[in-house]
């Protein structure tokens, strides 16, 4: 037994205490800008309960990331949470200790300190660059527009907004940044998956449209322009290209795009900013009249459910009150709906969890709260009550919840006496009071009178004394002497000893992090070739470029620590050679995200050999 404690204490990692910790970057941006809140949870699993409220700053939650490492044979696994931090003036902040539970615990982190400067200005557009014109005709190669759904909206309230980046078809570009605020007086909101792709005419021009569903939330009141701006790339030929490249071609990639890939001497970069035209917005004041106490600032419309598990309980069981509140709106100022403790009931701090829905703003939230009734005879949890701000019928709503009943089994029934039955004797049998003896006991069957045995303890119903000794035996043999315990307890003892050994085997196996990483980025890149060599032999060029891009991407997001989908092109050439041959190869590809284009069974059997080659050295 010692042997295999030894052996648990050396397989088991040794972990330290949880610690926590939160990090901002940057810690100084600009009023239009946002930074980024990461509160880290070191061995340990905790929460966060609730964000501490900075006057001027907005949080956002962004979402929530787990590692695991091994070091030197311990296991190291930290939970991060991610926040995204807006200012609505500029100034200096301090963001107060967060306190995290972890396992029980209360634990803090430090306080940190923001400075936010004003809006930084967006630079004038290039005229080629601007929006086109109805009344001159003239032919743009790309511009910006944004469409809020409506002029008019309230503080917090959630303005879905759609915002479109026009591309001259058969024009070669790529998107340096996702599209920003112009001016403090708006939050913009967009979804984590890329823009949609497809085509339109604007004026008898074909262009290829990016687009962005997202929404707005006013934070000042009053009138507050609004200009939306996106950094992009773009890839025009040069005087000779143009001179001497042939007519016809593809529409998006200019001509001939094995031309271009390789030829790309040929080809200069122009990077642009697209300016969408100013637009004006008006913020109105929520109104005062009738607004509710338990207001939080929601807006938007929202439905609720209350439900209770168990509603059959004993005197002091915990019961979970589930309030589920779903609807369109800002849910970030969406709170639990308050429950009374006057009424003979103890309560805990609720938790929320949020799923976001399709479209913007929408989504539920759900909260948890454990509650005690104190009073054994309450029969009933009472109704809550939680309030919003309707924009579409500008006046403030509040829903109720049903009553739910509720049974607290064990409670005492009152008007009824517990010792109402006590100390009364029934006579059974022929044991009348002539039939008693000297004491007071009824005879035996023998007719010798039954002695009369020690009194009850309390009143307390006791086991009577045995007058007749049992049966005997002649030897009792404990059980950890019995051969059949013994030869169990080897048998599992060698059952656990060969299960660390195998896991033992594993870990040395699996531990290795480089090991790790080269096994999955292997595996991702033969499942991913095997879809590049389908859509070529199905002559899809369109999902051959977008497979061609998407492998590049998997393989140098694992080599370089980085989100696959957020590697562009300028990725590329801040880390590879300028001759690099992937570099060439993730241009063609990436610019397949803004267009079509059609390439022959010999052009892609040549592209997928040369990228197949760069990508298993990587690998």
């Amino acid at each position: 037994m010692v042997l295999l404690l030894t052996l648990l204490g050396l397989t088991t990692p040794s972990l330290g205490a949880p610690t926590i910790s939160a990090s901002l970057s940057p810690k100084s941006f600009a009023v239009d800008q946002a930074a980024t809140l990461t509160i880290t949870i070191l061995e340990g699993k905790g929460s966060i309960d609730q964000l501490p409220e900075v006057d001027g700053l907005l949080f956002q939650r962004r979402g929530q990331s787990r590692q695991h490492q091994i070091i030197n044979g311990s296991l190291s696994s930290s939970v991060s949470t991610i926040f995204q931090v807006q200012a609505n003036r500029p100034g200096t902040f301090t963001i107060p200790p967060i306190t995290v539970s972890v396992e029980g615990q209360p634990l803090k982190t430090q306080e940190i300190r923001v400075a936010v400067t004003p809006a930084t200005g967006l630079q004038p557009p290039d005229e080629s660059l601007a929006p086109p014109s109805a009344s001159d005709g003239s032919e743009q190669m790309a511009f910006l527009r944004i469409s809020p759904v409506k002029q008019e909206s309230y503080p917090g309230e959630l303005l879905p907004v759609e915002i479109k980046a026009y591309f001259r078809s058969g024009l070669r570009a790529s998107l340096n940044s996702h599209p920003r605020i112009n001016g403090d007086g708006f939050l913009l909101t967009l979804p984590a998956e890329e823009p949609r792709q497809t085509e339109e005419n604007v004026d008898g021009i074909a262009y290829a449209v990016l687009t962005w569903s997202g929404s707005l939330s006013g934070i000042k009141e009053g009138e507050q322009s609004l200009r939306v701006a996106v950094e992009s790339t773009l890839l025009l030929p040069t005087g000779n290209s143009r001179r001497n490249r042939p007519r016809g071609g593809d529409p998006f990639f200019g001509n001939d795009p094995m031309a271009d890939f390789f030829n790309q001497q040929q080809m200069q970069e122009k990077k642009i900013q697209l300016i969408s035209p100013e637009t004006t917005l008006t913020v109105l004041s929520l109104p005062t009249e009738g607004r509710p106490e338990d207001f939080s600032g929601a807006i938007g419309r929202f439905q609720l459910e209350v439900k209770a598990q168990p509603t059959d309980v004993g005197p002091g069981d915990p019961i979970t009150l589930t309030m589920t509140v779903q609807g369109t709106g800002n849910f970030d100022r969406v709170e639990a709906p308050p429950f009374s403790t006057n009424g003979g009931w103890k309560s805990y701090t609720p938790t929320a969890k949020f799923t976001p829905g399709a479209a913007p703003g929408q989504g539920t939230k759900i909260f948890e709260q454990a509650i005690i009734a104190k009073d054994s005879l309450t029969t009933v949890i009472p109704s809550l009550a939680f309030s919003f701000f309707d924009p579409e019928n500008n006046q403030y709503q509040t829903l109720h919840s049903a009553p739910i009943p509720l049974h607290i089994s064990g409670a005492a029934e009152p008007g009824k006496d517990a010792g109402s039955d006590t100390g009364k004797v029934e006579n059974a049998g022929t044991g009348g009071p002539e039939s008693r003896n000297e004491q007071g006991l009824p005879p035996n069957e023998e007719g010798k009178s039954i002695q009369p045995g020690p009194p009850a303890a309390n009143g307390l119903d006791l086991a009577p004394l045995h007058p007749q000794l049992g049966t005997l035996h002649r030897k009792m043999i404990p059980l950890i002497s019995r051969p059949g315990f013994q030869a169990g307890v080897l048998t599992a003892v060698l059952l656990l000893i060969t299960a660390i050994t195998l896991k033992i085997r594993a870990r040395l196996r699996t531990g290795d992090p480089v090991r790790s990483r080269r096994q999955e980025m292997t595996r991702l890149l033969e499942h991913r070739i095997r879809e590049i060599h389908t859509a070529r032999d199905q002559g899809d060029t369109r999902a051959f470029l977008a497979l061609c891009r998407q492998a590049m991407q998997e393989q140098l997001g694992a080599l370089w620590q980085m989100e696959p989908g957020a590697i562009t092109l300028a990725d590329l050439r801040q880390r590879l050679a300028a001759d690099a041959t992937l570099l060439s190869l993730f241009g063609t590809a990436e610019t397949s995200a803004y267009g079509g284009c059609q390439l022959s069974s010999q052009e892609m059997t040549e592209y997928a050999q040369k990228l197949e080659a760069e990508l298993r050295r990587l690998a």
